[in-house]
């Protein structure tokens, strides 16, 4: 019982545990066990009591009554002084059971409380749990769209590295086509054309430097978010809490989203980038290609010009032998009215007989229609000179006019290899040449115009043939009335008029031609200034692309501007 009671608080063997819970029990109950222990009791006494007397009843009947009263008040004080060892003992027993209750309870109450906060760390695990694997999610998510990124923007340097090789093969290109253009053109208009080369070449250079900055621009960019992106891989590296984690993701998606955000717009940039320079590519290749074409017919309009020049030359040449052969008319006039003269002189002679004095009737009749029909034909001939000394003085302004139309041609050959530099030279410059050259160019076909009227004012050939039926029939009735000596002189002198008149007939007939050659030519100038007129449309409309390409470029740059702004 003492060993028992030694290691009952302890509670270190299980005996003593289960004694303890015996007790438990039997404390749950109230007075149990001294209920018990009395019950015991009584029977003890009343066996006493009666033994006793007994006792006394025997002592009386023997005599051994006192030794027997000793003896039991002796196991009396044996007993109780076992029963008081046994009551503070089960006194202590139900104190240590009472402890052991209020300690179990308050282990009971720790074991709930330790229960509760158990369930609120695999509550809290298990949130943790799902917190890393939605950041887990979130972070493969994250890599995913790095990954997409970084194919973009390899996808981006690839197409940019592709748009500068296309850029260097097509200015190779163009500088070669360049420059066999210019080998086939040297030999006529080397200058012209190396102007033009050096022109084209800086363009295609500004070009190029504009490209190859738009491309730094972007890979500067792209540097940059590639460092933002390396930042913020440091930062979820360095993060230790859930909050911040959760913080730093919704930082780092919305990173992404601008990032992909401002990628797209990249993609739209570089996607107009490549429709501009497509644009401006063709707008270089057509302007060449219109300038080697308008050197082409400016070379063949100057051909065209030297021809009608030179037929000029000859055409004045012709109208001044015309206007000597005419002016030689009179004197021949004169001369055959001398001879007429010397004629009638002679016809005097012969007038004393009846048949030539009939003759010279006749003939004096038909000499009266001659001189008629001869000062009809002096008529015609004054006015022919007067006619062709205006032709020649028309036809001396119209050189001086060609003249100067030759010097405006130089001038607008000197504007048109000072237009190949299309964006240095001013627009309206260009006009103020074209509206003087249409302006010149309607002066000369009003000039030509007059002097076609003016020949068509010349008696025709039909005329000149009259004329000379005319001629042809007084000789034949001179022949009939005078001599064949007389009539020999008149015919060679009629024939040498004949002849004069023929090479003024096939002067006017050259004239004709040359006049027929001028209207060509004057077709050809309109021809030429409406070509003129299309380039000038061209050069605005090419303006107004070199505008908007230049509109665009800013656009573009500011866009990049807002690009590094968000980045």
């Amino acid at each position: 019982m003492s060993a028992a009671k030694h290691r009952g608080p302890k509670g270190s063997s299980p005996p003593a545990a289960a004694a303890a819970a015996a007790a438990n029990e039997r404390g749950s109950q109230p007075g149990g066990g001294a209920e018990e222990a009395a019950a015991k009791k009584p029977p003890a006494a009343a066996h006493g009591r009666g033994g006793r007397t007994a006792a006394g009843g025997g002592g009386g009947r023997s005599g051994s009554g006192p030794r027997r009263g000793w003896a039991l008040l002796l196991g009396a004080a044996v007993v109780l002084g076992a029963a008081l060892p046994a009551g503070w003992y089960v006194r202590q027993l139900r104190e240590e059971v009472g402890r052991s209750a209020r300690e179990r309870e308050a282990s009971g109450r720790q074991r709930q409380e330790l229960a509760a906060t158990l369930d609120a760390v695999v509550l809290k695990v298990r949130s943790l749990q799902t917190t890393f694997g939605e950041f887990e999610s979130m972070m493969k998510i994250a890599q995913q769209k790095q990954e997409v990124t970084e194919k973009a923007v390899k996808q981006g340097e690839s197409e940019i590295n592709r748009i500068s090789e296309v850029l260097q093969k097509l200015q190779n290109e163009i500088l070669k086509d360049l420059s066999d253009g210019i080998h086939m053109v040297k030999d006529a208009r080397e200058r012209d054309f190396t102007s033009l080369e050096n022109t084209v070449e800086e363009r295609l250079t500004e070009l190029t430097k504009s490209i190859n900055d738009n491309i730094a621009v972007f890979t500067e960019v792209q540097q940059r978010s590639q460092d933002e992106i390396d930042n913020m891989k440091a930062k979820v590296d360095s993060l230790e809490e859930a909050d911040v984690y959760k913080h730093e993701i919704k930082v780092l998606k919305d990173a992404f989203d601008e990032m992909q955000a401002s990628l797209k717009t990249k993609e739209k940039d570089i996607e107009t980038l490549k429709s501009t320079i497509d644009s401006m590519e063709s707008d270089v290749y057509t302007e060449v290609k219109e300038l080697v074409n308008l050197k082409q017919q400016h070379e063949k309009f100057k051909e065209a010009a030297d021809t009608e020049h030179l037929s000029l030359k000859a055409l004045q040449e012709k109208v001044l032998s015309a206007e000597d052969s005419i002016r030689q008319l009179p004197g021949d006039i004169k001369r055959l009215d001398e001879d007429l003269q010397r004629v009638k002189a002679d016809l005097n002679k012969w007038e004393e007989n009846e048949l030539f004095r009939k003759a010279l009737e006749t003939f004096g009749k038909n000499s009266e229609g001659l001189e008629s029909r001869l000062r009809h034909i002096e008529d015609s001939l004054e006015s022919l000179t007067s006619v062709a000394a205006q032709n020649s003085e028309k036809l001396q302004s119209f050189l001086s006019k060609e003249t100067e139309y030759e010097n405006k041609l130089s001038t607008l050959e000197q504007s048109i290899t000072a237009l190949q530099g299309i964006s240095d030279m001013d627009v309206t410059s260009v006009t103020d040449i074209l509206k003087n050259l249409g302006e010149s160019q309607t002066s000369l076909y009003n000039d030509v115009e007059d002097l076609r009227r003016s020949i068509s004012d010349l008696p025709s050939s039909g005329a000149l043939q009259d004329v000379q039926k005319q001629i042809s029939t007084l000789l034949d009735q001179g022949n009939l009335q005078m001599g064949q000596g007389h009539s020999q002189g008149y015919l060679e002198k009629f024939s040498s008029v004949e002849g004069s008149v023929d090479e003024l007939r096939s002067s006017v007939s050259q004239v004709d031609s040359d006049l027929k050659m001028i209207r060509t030519a004057v077709d050809s100038l309109v021809s030429y200034s409406v070509k003129i007129e299309n380039n000038e449309n061209n050069l605005e409309s090419v303006k107004s692309s070199i505008d908007d390409l230049r509109n665009d470029l800013e656009r573009l740059f500011v866009k990049v501007e807002k690009i590094h702004e968000k980045v």
